[in-house]
């Protein structure tokens, strides 16, 4: 009995030196979290509550930002582009699980176009915007080849036209942001022994069963997550190749929420209605991605209750 109690005050000691030690070592991201997050969003919430409009003092309004962000046909036209470039998510979900799944499999060249599908995630997206806006040039290198071919009814005005720009903007960010998709599957892949497909294989499982019926189970986690980051990605990710690129023209044909913010910040000097413009961008993102989550992981609860 005596050794016991002469452990317990040594056992509390370690216990709470853990404790300081792992506080220690997680403050250093609270704070950074709270300074470079949670206080620029404070700030916005009571920005969008202000008039500011050019340089003069800021004055309390209410909800009159929010009232007029949703009478701006702008605003709506944004929101619209979002929901068209949000149609392409599944080709941003499974097209690199694809990838990831041949690379995986060792196909022949694999550490090669390893490398090449990820170099292009590894180009700044304003290079790549610039870059691309020569490439689909009405007299760029794609129409050449194209003509060149004899598929002159294909070369068209990529950027130009007000149904083929936001295509087009959509198609370079998923070339720039695919490398990723497909790095994140393959570092999910490399859980799972090589020995597990051997056996699939050898009990006469093709690709696409290898695919529906082992990779998605196994890799649901990382496909929830991968599918969150895309719709996020899919607005927070496009605004250095709409700047690079189309300035959200032509027209309004690739304006989306992002760039408006920005436009509306920092050209018409609104900084009340830009914030007001953000937060409901934020609220948007983070509404979609909690159901998005919580259908990703409904089955996974289901089944473990």
């Amino acid at each position: 009995m005596n050794l016991r109690r002469s452990e317990n005050p040594k056992r509390r000691g370690s216990r709470q030196a853990g404790i300081w030690l792992i506080a220690l070592l997680v403050a250093p991201a609270i704070i950074l979290a709270v300074t470079f997050k949670l206080v620029p969003l404070i700030r916005v919430v009571w920005m969008s509550f202000q008039k500011t409009q050019g340089f003069y003092e800021p004055s309390f309004a209410g909800l009159a930002n929010y009232e007029a962000i949703f009478r701006d046909p702008m605003f709506i036209t944004s929101f619209r582009n979002a929901f068209m470039v949000f149609l392409s998510l599944p080709v941003w979900v499974f097209l690199p699980l694809i990838i990831a799944i041949l690379l995986f499999q060792r196909t022949p060249g694999w550490k090669a176009f390893r490398a090449i599908y990820f170099l292009p995630y590894m180009i700044a997206p304003v290079v790549v915007g610039i870059m691309f806006r020569q490439i689909l040039a009405p007299d760029g290198p794609l129409n050449a080849m194209l003509i060149g071919a004899g598929l002159e009814g294909f070369a068209i005005e990529w950027l130009n036209g007000p149904n083929s720009a936001l295509f087009a903007l959509t198609a370079v960010a998923l070339w720039s942001f695919f490398g990723l998709g497909v790095l994140t599957y393959l570092a999910g892949l490399s859980t799972v022994s090589q020995e597990v497909i051997e056996a699939a294989r050898l009990d006469g499982a093709g690709f696409w069963r290898l695919l529906f019926n082992f990779a998605l189970p196994l890799l649901k986690p990382v496909v929830g997550y991968w599918t969150v980051l895309c719709m996020s990605g899919m607005l927070i990710w496009m605004f250095p190749l709409v700047y690079a690129m189309t300035r959200g023209g032509p027209g309004s044909a690739t304006m989306l929420p992002e760039y408006l913010v920005f436009i509306t910040t920092f050209e018409f000097l609104n900084r009340g209605k830009g914030a007001a413009i953000g937060m409901a961008l934020f609220i948007f993102v983070a509404v979609i991605s909690t159901f998005v989550v919580r259908q990703m992981y409904r089955d996974g609860r289901g089944k473990s209750q």
